[in-house]
């Protein structure tokens, strides 16, 4: 049976992503999981829109399906993505405005059954507080060490924020504090709003200082998990390639550099599950963050499609 099958119950229909055909029987290659649920948004919300407007901007299977340009350097293949791997579009968790206490369980229970498949599998946020009940619910399936690679301007390593433990704020605080992830195995990168506090209590094996000093940090990171979780909210980007963001932040990556980083933790050879937060359509009036949310989301395949074999 198709994998989306698995989560009868708990999906809504969605727009198709990469005009993909009909689900095929048995697990794809990579499955993908939209999240919309941004209640526990401290600044704009928004971006519960966001499954959707990846799918926006990828529904173009002529345009878009070819891996990105800027991987030719190091994976020229011609083919389309769709050629290289199976890719099943799950739809969206049917997450309503359920408070996070409720949420998390209802998210963390539908990743622990997609991770008992042999897919690879891509999810589509939504604010950044859903990376804290998947990777949960990914370890209930699918036990190991796993790493977790956070790309972010915001530590999010606040203990609560307006009184809430559970929020965007709060996402890699959960996930050390309840041993989801060991702190040592957890490499952030360009953390651009982190008190002093924080940034002593993670220690500088968690927050590398320079590009160089995270390329180092994956590489040790490889040789002791099981599984690498990366996490990308888009405002690790520099403002002006995503207007469309909840929370932006002065500074930030630019697309090379993400790809960049992206194929270097997927040359790990760990890369099992990854997420892409933060979209936030309802500020991205130019329709520019959907030209940056599509090449990472493209990104990401090719890494999947060229090390996932």
């Amino acid at each position: 049976m198709p994998l989306r099958d698995s989560l009868n119950g708990y999906l809504r229909q969605s727009r198709k992503f990469f005009s993909i055909p009909e689900p095929m029987e048995g697990d794809p290659d990579v499955a993908i999981l939209g999240i919309p649920y941004d209640i526990t948004s401290s600044h704009t919300p928004g971006a519960r829109f966001g499954p959707d407007a990846f799918r926006k901007a990828t529904d173009s299977e002529r345009s878009h399906s070819f891996p990105l340009n800027l991987y030719q350097k190091n994976h020229p293949r011609k083919e389309s993505l769709t050629s290289l791997m199976t890719i099943e579009d799950i739809g969206d968790l049917e997450v309503g405005v359920q408070l996070p206490e409720s949420v998390a369980v209802h998210i963390s229970d539908a990743a622990k059954i997609l991770s008992k498949s042999s897919s690879k599998l891509l999810f589509l946020g939504g604010d950044h507080f859903i990376t804290y009940p998947l990777l949960k619910g990914l370890k209930r399936g699918n036990p190991g060490i796993y790493g977790l690679v956070y790309l972010d301007s915001h530590a999010d390593f606040y203990d609560d924020m307006g009184g809430m433990t559970l929020s965007h704020a709060s996402t890699l605080r959960r996930i050390i504090d309840e041993k989801i992830v060991n702190k040592s195995d957890i490499v952030g990168f360009d953390f651009r709003c982190i008190t002093p506090d924080q940034r002593e209590e993670l220690g500088p094996d968690c927050c590398p200082s320079d590009l160089s000093a995270f390329r180092e940090a994956i590489g040790k990171l490889s040789k002791k998990v099981s599984h690498v979780y990366i996490s990308i909210d888009l405002d690790v980007l520099q403002p002006h390639i995503v207007p469309g963001v909840s929370h932006p932040e002065s500074g930030g990556l630019t697309i090379t550099e993400i790809v960049d980083i992206i194929d270097l933790c997927f040359g790990s050879g760990k890369v099992r599950y990854a997420d892409i937060v933060e979209f936030n359509p309802m500020l991205d009036s130019s329709q520019v963050t959907e030209i940056a949310a599509r090449d990472i989301v493209k990104a990401i395949l090719t890494g999947f499609a060229s090390y996932g074999k």
